[in-house]
């Protein structure tokens, strides 16, 4: 059997994944190489963490199976597939029947099978593995004109061949009236301020929590914020996305005047002497004055929730921020960019429902022209 352990490095203190062979007391080397990659390109702790919880499930089955991760091919990642999206129960089902009784979402089989292919990936481009054996070489199709007709064809694309269609449930959006009553429902300005940037700039949980003073210094002047990916957070908050800068666009003025009143009034300066730099800090109590964690984000809309009724989070506020300014006409390359996606179809993915009012096929054959 194996599992997950939580190590500390001796250098930076830094918390990370550990797989280790509970019988040998050794790390599972193809899997702990592979999340020490994850780590040295920077990818965000709860993605690794969930790549680790991924591929200690696929080698389960391998152990459960008998099989060697070096003699796994594309039938048995199918194999894998049926097994894994049936918690574990079920070699071989039909695809109607997996429909009724699968014990596992789409997305997190998908999860899986992503963490798997990147993990032989990397142990291919490695050289530890031979064969490229659950991805298949595409040549993008669209239309192209000048130069790069003829360059674009001739570039292969790697894309997986093994991936359950997920259904597009999206979450919803908050009313203005809604988000009124939770920034009217916050005890302190800290809490109102939090609700107001969410809602005005669709930024992540954690760029929010990795907010630091330098990088609201225009805020006052400008109504601008910047997201700067740091991996030295106090409170391991990280941006997921592309740095950039995000204007206010909307109730600009309400949100430096609540900005200002929490750096005057509530901002403590027990923060300023730890000299950490972070924005949104915890007001009272044992921590006070350290920097605010995603825990007590989760309890924040947690006693919002109870005040009012309104089951909010962080994301449903970047969901709402997106469909209003795609209703309200912005561009959505200029939405992209605010919400930090690299690529425009995840824009287009996932806001479908937005730019399906919105004439979407003349929207997709403009990105193809491009």
């Amino acid at each position: 059997m194996i599992s997950i352990e939580r190590a500390i490095d001796p250098q930076t203190g830094e918390r990370f994944c550990c797989v280790f062979d509970t019988e040998t007391c050794l790390p599972v080397e193809p899997v702990q190489r592979y999340l020490n990659y994850c780590r040295k390109r920077g990818l965000a702790a709860n993605t690794i963490n969930t790549y680790a919880c991924r591929l200690v499930d696929f080698w389960h089955w391998l152990e459960y199976f008998s099989l060697n991760w070096h003699s796994v091919g594309l039938d048995e990642l199918a194999d894998f597939v049926n097994w894994y999206l049936l918690g574990g129960e079920v070699e071989v089902i039909s695809a109607s029947v997996r429909e009724i009784v699968s014990k596992r979402s789409p997305r997190t089989v998908n999860l899986a099978v992503t963490a798997i292919q990147e993990m032989y990936s990397y142990h291919i481009d490695s050289g530890r593995v031979s064969e490229k054996r659950f991805t298949k070489l595409v040549r993008p199709r669209g239309r192209r004109s000048g130069f790069l007709q003829g360059i674009v064809k001739s570039t292969p694309q790697r894309r997986k061949k093994i991936k359950i269609k997920e259904p597009k449930n999206f979450p919803g959006c908050l009313t203005d009236e809604q988000v009124g009553r939770l920034a009217d429902a916050c005890y302190t300005i800290r809490d109102r301020l939090i609700v107001m940037l969410l809602r005005e700039t669709g930024i992540r949980r954690g760029e929010l929590l990795g907010l630091h003073l330098n990088d609201v210094r225009d805020m006052d002047s400008r109504g601008v914020l910047r997201i700067v990916r740091r991996e030295d957070n106090p409170n391991n908050a990280k941006a997921k996305g592309a740095e950039r800068e995000i204007p206010v666009l909307h109730n600009r003025e309400a949100i430096q005047e609540t900005f200002r009143a929490y750096l005057l009034e509530e901002y403590p300066p027990l923060s300023e002497r730890i000299g950490h730099g972070m924005l949104f800090v915890n007001l009272d109590g044992k921590y006070a004055g350290k920097p605010m964690t995603s825990a007590r984000l989760n309890n924040l809309f947690y006693q919002l929730k109870d005040r009012t009724g309104i089951e909010a989070y962080p994301h449903l506020f970047r969901h709402t921020f997106a469909t209003r300014m795609l209703q309200a006409g912005y561009l959505n390359q200029y939405v992209q960019q605010l919400l930090g996606h690299k690529s425009i179809m995840t824009t287009i993915d996932i806001y479908s429902h937005v730019l399906d009012e919105m004439n979407l096929d003349a929207i997709l054959s403009n990105i193809e022209e491009e």
